[in-house]
């Protein structure tokens, strides 16, 4: 595949991207847009000198981002790949999974086209909307602000996807077609920037649709998201207090609440929703669900992945998690287990969505700060963190005791809490040292094999052959 940032040998392509995130505004955007100039001058000044198509920019890259078939919703989604690289679903595909063998090959592009394509409309917004003396203040600071979250989102999970990565933060092609890979620090430091840049910028506990109202739709970022984003790079990073002060901003607005009623945590109107996205499709209310959703036996079914052993076993007796999010379908004598958190697949023509893709919400801040101050051996209040999402799920009060156990219970609570989320687990065993004992396991029980090189995807080769500085990560 054509690399998507190298813009001096691929300026047409670049240009046709654009104007792809700027037309599918007109599928996803309940207002009309008077786009004016071609779409295609999006790295241009004209596309900033009105509030509507400012707008447009912004809500193409996140209605892009919602589509089904991408790294953030449907089958080939992080949630889904990276759930199959773990310990969490089952592949009984007649074609081969290369994320459910962990065998994946330089010669596949993965998620590098869409990341790099993300970041070219994130950097030509935040070059655009920063020069802009046209736009309304108030415009301008929220737009900038939801950019500048984007970009932070997209290079975080670049980071933890292929290690180091380029940090593009131009739209000069002399730049960008050579640029070679930073250290994942550098890149991180970038993220942590944005993100306090997008706190000052963002409304604060509240939510701003691109008519500059409030609303009760959480599909745009607000200061709480960025503040949810930083918990989590805080927590990779082990820096725990940060972790932990960001996570309390979270908890401590007052716009979220854990919803009692487990059957209402994914549902649109969920108080604990910090960001999701916008549901896009006419055909998919959520695309990770029919992935997840099983509606027949999967046996060579391409497509449908039931949970695995692992992960159904993990579940305590009395967990109302299992009950409300994990279905069941009987296949003969076989009782296959599926991830039932979303319930809309597919759908109708004209159905009423009632579920987003949920990205942020405010159960994994309450255990990003339990793990936090459990690890700054703050123990009673990592244990009072954990037991709100255990009470929640209809379970006694954690017993473990100690640093290392009750880490060990965080981290139990975190694999059946999060399961299906954006690959939680799979990241989460790697951040904590505990993929390679796991995977030596897991990985043999599908059919592979493991080797600790495998913890980083493969920079596209055809990436390599078209830019020299671009580096392989060990082992592909």
């Amino acid at each position: 595949m054509k690399n998507l940032y190298k813009l001096k040998k691929h300026t047409k392509v670049l240009s046709v991207i654009a104007s792809l995130f700027v037309l599918t505004v007109f599928a996803g955007c309940k207002k009309s847009l008077d786009i004016g100039a071609p779409a295609t001058l999006l790295a241009t000044s004209n596309v900033y000198t009105s509030n509507s198509t400012a707008e447009g920019v912004i809500s193409g890259l996140f209605a892009t981002m919602a589509s089904p078939a991408n790294m953030y919703n449907g089958a080939s989604s992080v949630s889904i790949q990276q759930g199959l690289a773990a310990d969490e679903l089952i592949s009984y595909n007649t074609f081969p999974n290369l994320f459910y063998s962990n065998s994946l090959s330089r010669q596949y592009a993965y998620y590098w086209p869409e990341i790099f394509a993300e970041l070219f409309v994130c950097n030509s917004a935040i070059n655009g909307l920063s020069s802009s003396t046209s736009l309304a203040p108030a415009i301008q600071k929220q737009l900038l602000g939801e950019a500048k979250f984007a970009r932070a989102y997209i290079f975080f999970n670049a980071v933890n996807l292929y290690g180091e990565v380029p940090l593009v933060l131009s739209t000069d092609p002399q730049v960008n077609g050579t640029i070679s890979r930073s250290p994942s620090a550098t890149v991180l430091k970038q993220v942590i920037q944005d993100l306090t840049d997008a706190q000052a910028l963002l409304s604060d506990n509240q939510y701003i649709n691109l008519a500059g109202a409030t609303t009760s739709d959480r599909t745009l970022p607000n200061k709480q998201a960025a503040s949810a984003l930083l918990a989590r790079v805080y927590l990779y990073m082990q820096d725990w207090k940060d972790a932990e002060t960001q996570a309390s901003n979270v908890i401590g607005a007052s716009v979220y609440v854990l919803e009692p009623n487990l059957a209402n945590v994914f549902l649109k109107t969920s108080r604990e929703t910090i960001w999701a996205l916008q549901s896009v499709s006419a055909t998919y209310a959520n695309a990770d669900a029919y992935s997840l959703i099983l509606t027949i036996a999967p046996n060579g079914v391409i497509g449908q992945f039931p949970l695995s052993s692992n992960l159904v076993n993990a579940f305590e007796s009395g967990d109302n998690r299992f009950t409300n999010w994990v279905g069941t379908l009987q296949g003969g004598a076989i009782t296959y287990y599926y991830a039932y958190k979303y319930k809309q697949g597919q759908i109708a023509s004209g159905s009423v969505i009632s579920e987003n893709p949920i990205m942020f919400r405010l159960a994994e801040q309450y255990l990003i700060r339990a793990e936090a101050r459990a690890q700054q051996n703050d123990l009673s209040d990592a244990q009072a963190d954990l037991n709100v999402i255990r009470s929640r799920a209809g379970l006694p009060a954690t017993t473990a005791s100690g640093q290392s156990n009750l880490l060990s219970a965080i981290y139990h609570e975190r694999q059946v809490e999060l399961f299906s989320e954006f690959g939680h687990r799979w990241f989460d065993l790697k951040r904590t040292g505990r993929l390679d004992a796991v995977m030596a396991v897991v990985a043999p029980q599908k059919g592979g094999s493991w080797s600790p090189f495998k913890a980083l995807i493969p920079v596209p080769q055809s990436e390599i052959l078209l830019n020299s500085n671009l580096t392989q990560n060990p082992g592909y």
